[in-house]
């Protein structure tokens, strides 16, 4: 089911992913007593027996926000009881993985994208997810092409973490002239990779609408996105001095 469909289809919808994704971070009794939904009918709502009424999945839309409940999960689930951020958690948990594609639909819904690039295989479960809420296909950037892909698009970059220049390809075939494009990474420090996915859209002739990104470690992912001059830019979570700030 596509989250371009009916009003009331699409917030039933809409709660029951997001309840998916809770249930990660919350225990169902938990969940019954934040909610105000028995325990019972959460369990069906989230093994996909019943889905909710347009009333109640409007209810449970509005407490989550109200209680902040995604905040409150994303930090439960990426930082540990250390303060540390734990990449894996967030990399390959497809039910958590609902939580952050919600997110990049309510900040990029709107911006008709049609193809969702992650800049690597390590980020392919978070673009699959992200284009499935926004209802488009998505690619992956590869370092290593194969010659049956036929004709490719190539772009490369300085990573200051390998010490080397890495080259990265896409399919020519995989982004037709005018798509409109919305680049997503799970986690990084500086984006590096960033102007050279920009550079495959350009060679596409496609058009670079935004970029998402779950876990910045640091703030230095600003200067790639300054040379590339884009302005819709979504961080999830982003370091501070002191420890990671959740900004929904």
């Amino acid at each position: 089911m596509s989250t371009n469909q009916s009003e009331d289809k699409e917030s039933s919808y809409v709660a029951v992913r997001l309840l998916s994704g809770l249930k990660e971070a919350y225990t169902f009794k938990e969940l019954e007593e934040l909610l105000n939904i028995p325990a019972q009918v959460l369990w069906r709502y989230t093994s996909h027996v019943q889905f909710p009424e347009k009333s109640t999945a409007r209810k449970l839309l509005d407490a989550i926000q109200e209680k902040h409940l995604l905040e409150r999960a994303m930090r439960e689930l990426i930082i540990n009881s250390q303060g540390l951020a734990e990449d894996w958690r967030l990399l390959y948990n497809p039910r958590f993985l609902n939580i952050v594609g919600y997110l990049a639909w309510r900040h990029f819904g709107g911006d008709n994208v049609d193809l969702v690039i992650a800049p690597s295989e390590r980020d392919s479960a978070l673009a699959t997810i992200v284009a499935d809420w926004l209802g488009a296909d998505s690619c992956i950037a590869t370092e290593h092409a194969w010659a049956s892909w036929g004709k490719l698009l190539v772009s490369s970059y300085v990573s200051s973490e390998r010490g080397r220049v890495i080259y990265i390809h896409v399919p020519k075939e995989a982004i037709e002239k005018g798509s409109r494009i919305l680049i997503v990474r799970g986690t990084t420090r500086n984006f590096e990779s960033l102007p050279a996915l920009a550079s495959i859209v350009e060679q596409a002739k496609g058009v670079l609408v935004g970029a998402f990104i779950v876990l910045a470690h640091t703030e230095n992912w600003m200067e790639s996105i300054a040379k590339v001059g884009l302005r819709k830019v979504k961080v999830l979570i982003q370091k501070t001095v002191k420890s990671y700030e959740v900004t929904l």
